[in-house]
């Protein structure tokens, strides 16, 4: 179960909770989640391991330890949607990534082209996100839903919810995506398309997308 709430609104008959903060005690379930909502994620087919194999499900479980230590990581009450925000002065340095085991572990369970790939996208998202975003932002790393709970509001009330809790000093929110899918999605809820790049010379379609959301008065 998730550790503690975000936030809640109260009625006079009814007590509704949009999102909660997720701990330590929630990452096997929420490894589970990711990797059902992330299987068709186009990072999967650059990187070259299979989506629901051992070497993604370490991969994803890793990020979560990055966003509990780094940043926070909310689910709603249903389990089926989570969102991973970072401050955006939060980067994937090495020794970042080596605190959260994501090395040296990556070469071993990538191997030495998967790892180079990462390095690549890693970069790739870090160059897009210091160049496209504002200099002060919070960073949603990930949003997503269970297939089974889309095109029900899940994702749209989760984002809204937690956007609502990250914005307290009302600074730009930016995510930055491999799947382009997501664009429209995103765009509805009031982001901007501010920049794109491929991640490596060798795949130049396969792009990362940034946008932005800037808070309005």
């Amino acid at each position: 179960m998730p550790t503690a709430d975000l936030f809640s609104t109260a009625s006079s008959a009814t007590q509704t909770v949009p999102a909660q903060r997720l701990g330590a005690a929630d990452l096997a379930w929420a490894t589970e989640l990711l990797g059902v909502a992330l299987a068709e994620y186009p990072l999967w087919a650059y990187l070259q391991v299979g989506a629901r194999g051992l070497a993604a499900t370490w991969l994803l479980r890793g990020l979560l330890r990055f966003g509990l230590r780094y940043g926070a990581v909310y689910a709603n009450p249903e389990h089926n949607a989570l969102a991973l925000w970072l401050p955006g002065r939060v980067r994937a340095t090495l020794e970042r990534l080596l605190r959260v085991g994501l090395l040296p572990g990556a070469v071993w369970q990538l191997g030495l082209a998967g790892y180079r790939r990462l390095h690549h996208w890693l970069k790739a998202n870090d160059w897009l996100q210091q160049h496209s975003a504002p200099l002060l932002h919070q960073q949603l790393l990930v949003l997503a839903v269970h297939p089974a709970a889309r095109g029900r509001g899940v994702g749209r009330r989760l984002l809204l919810a937690t956007l609502a809790a990250r914005q307290p000093t009302r600074q730009p929110c930016c995510i930055v995506t491999t799947d382009a899918r997501q664009l429209p999605f995103f765009q509805r809820l009031g982001f901007q398309v501010v920049g794109h790049c491929p991640i490596d010379a060798a795949t130049p379609t396969l792009m990362d997308w940034a946008l932005v959301r800037y808070t309005t008065t």
